[in-house]
């Protein structure tokens, strides 16, 4: 009698340790992961996204590459800007809305 309530409460703490590990599997969205990264320069932009770049053209050197990917039905272009030894990218959405700034510090 003894042996059969050890076993049933192994067989009880396994169940429940099966459970935690199956909640924590996260589900892929093949869609974030296939997006295709688009590769540009700064004059072949729209109008709307070299009006947004003013503001930064005194401060900062903008880089002529620029990659672009579609998020939304929108193209969203990525700069490099540089100031000093600082550096990030800025994204601004094909209507010149200016979306972020990426640091690399995630």
């Amino acid at each position: 009698m003894k042996k059969l309530k050890i076993l049933i409460t192994i067989l009880v703490f396994g169940a429940f340790s099966a459970q935690g590990v199956y909640a924590q599997e996260k589900k892929h969205d093949h869609k974030e992961e296939t997006k295709e990264v688009h590769k540009t320069t700064k004059e072949k932009t729209p109008i709307q996204v070299k009006e947004s770049l003013k503001d930064y053209s005194t401060n900062y050197k903008i880089a002529n590459e620029v990659t672009y990917v579609r998020k939304n039905d929108i193209n969203v272009y990525r700069f490099r800007v540089e100031k000093g030894n600082w550096s990030h990218y800025l994204l601004i959405s094909e209507k010149g809305k200016i979306m972020g700034i990426e640091t690399g510090e995630h």
